[in-house]
């Protein structure tokens, strides 16, 4: 398990499923989408950087069943890499979920309009390390999704100066800001948030299994 900064708070829980909207009504939930094959360090440094700088109130792991990005098949089933992914994530404003395999959902717009029709009262905003920025361009439909719910990009390498000449960063029917501090979303905002200035982390899942394969201590 890694703590990078957690914040004492009450604990919400238990995790969210399609029927659970009370629930979280009027609550700010960041979005971490991924495999989680494994999880790791990196992960958990967006998700705190995400809930200090943009206020919110939760963090949603959502636990992919797949990535339709990735040729080759996550190397752990879905049900042991979400048991994975709990195991490593204890903090009382976070939560691991399979609700994307619940929902059926293949693609991220299907996955956002899924949780906007069964959460009407719930803020969303979807956070990524920059380093999925660079390959963004490559995701259905990606011009929509910022449109469907505000992206949050927080800096890790490769920083935004190596972003700046990929295709989302020059796409300008896409409505993008800079922040280098902290910035509380307005309810109705959408667009692209570029979150600089903060500690970085130069991890990858990819990494991971391939010093765990060769005996190596990650350190995390």
């Amino acid at each position: 398990m890694v703590m990078l900064g957690a914040m004492p708070a009450s604990p919400i829980t238990p995790a969210p499923h399609p029927f659970s909207a009370a629930r979280w009504r009027g609550l700010r939930v960041g979005l971490l989408g991924g495999s989680f094959d494994p999880a790791h360090a990196g992960h958990m440094h967006i998700a705190i950087q995400a809930m200090i700088r943009l206020h919110l109130d939760a963090v949603w792991w959502l636990v992919s069943p797949g990535n339709v990005l990735k040729t080759a098949k996550p190397s752990t089933d879905y049900a042991r890499r979400i048991a994975r992914t709990r195991e490593f994530v204890h903090h009382p404003r976070m939560a691991v979920t399979d609700i994307e395999g619940q929902l059926g959902t293949r693609y991220t717009r299907d996955t956002l309009r899924a949780l906007k029709r069964r959460f009407p009262a719930t803020h969303f905003i979807w956070i990524a390390g920059m380093d999925n920025a660079a390959t963004f361009d490559r995701w259905a439909h990606w011009r929509a999704l910022p449109r469907i719910v505000p992206f949050a990009f927080f800096e890790r390498p490769p920083a935004l100066s190596k972003i700046k000449a990929k295709r989302v960063r020059q796409d300008r029917r896409l409505r993008q800001r800079t922040k280098s501090g902290s910035h509380r979303l307005k309810p109705k905002e959408t667009g692209v948030f570029w979150m600089t200035g903060g500690p970085g982390v130069d991890l990858s899942s990819t990494f991971l299994r391939r010093n765990f394969a060769q005996g190596h201590d990650s350190g995390v």
